[in-house]
């Protein structure tokens, strides 16, 4: 199935909240006040103008999975790499599972070759089976792309998620991955929607904000900004202060992640 990867929209399509998926993850939505977004699904209840972040690929699955059949150079397509799963299960794409509407735990995500015969390539994954601890995991690439380098069962893979596949609000106890933007509304776990990186934004305020200044990523409060204070290397510039909110409300930023 084809998707595009950019929609120009209008206002009021930055509020799609859907049960299913309706596009491929990653998606961008431009508005014509140059408003973007990113399209995602979200692995938690999420409150309109709150930070987010990816969600943690499993540990088991972060590299060092086995090719299960050695891949000559050029393969393409349907079950084009086989790999050895490891202790946590994968749930299937639909097409491999015969469930209408089933997304796969790492569809529209990628594989990558961390070690041995082919290392350094990485695809990003059409869709898959499902596989059980130790059993086979099928991967499709899409029909344009292809390995480079001959794979072999040698050959060591690190599996990622889409960043976009289980969104989660920003916890600064427990950061399991890059920031993925804010919802401009409330967001039902499990439904599918838009993330807003650039322009414009609501954002939750912690401390006291100053017009024309940047804002990071909170460092005590969930979900929030936080006033830039220093280099630490755990902040990450969400944009520059419009209006400001006392602490605890929303003010008003331009958002520019890059997204």
């Amino acid at each position: 199935m084809a998707y595009p990867n950019v929609i120009f929209g209008h206002p009021g399509l930055e509020k799609e909240h859907t049960s299913s998926k309706k596009r491929r993850f990653g998606t961008k939505l431009i508005l014509p006040d140059g408003r973007i977004y990113s399209y995602g699904k979200v692995g938690e209840a999420i409150t309109a103008g709150k930070l987010t972040m990816a969600a943690a690929t499993s540990s088991g699955h972060i590299k060092d999975l086995a090719i299960a059949a050695a891949v000559s150079a050029n393969a393409s397509g349907i079950g084009a790499i086989t790999v050895t799963n490891a202790t946590t299960a994968i749930s299937g794409s639909e097409y491999y599972t015969g469930s209408a509407g089933d997304v796969g735990d790492y569809e529209d995500g990628y594989i990558f070759v961390n070690d041995a015969a082919g290392e350094g390539q990485f695809w990003p994954i059409w869709r898959h089976s499902a596989a059980t601890s130790s059993g086979t995991l099928t991967i499709d690439l899409y029909e344009s792309d292809f390995v480079a380098t001959a794979l072999t069962t040698s050959s060591e893979v690190g599996l990622a998620k889409s960043p976009w596949s289980a969104v989660e609000a920003w916890d600064v106890n427990d950061i399991d991955g890059p920031v993925m933007g804010i919802p401009n509304r409330d967001m039902t776990n499990g439904y599918y929607g838009w993330f807003q990186t650039q322009g414009p934004c609501a954002v939750l305020t912690n401390g006291t904000f100053v017009v024309g200044n940047q804002v990071i990523t909170g460092s005590t409060t969930d979900g929030s900004g936080d006033v830039s204070a220093d280099n630490n290397s755990a902040e990450i510039v969400l944009g520059d202060v419009i209006n400001v909110a006392a602490s605890t409300e929303y003010s008003f930023v331009w958002l520019r992640l890059g997204m």
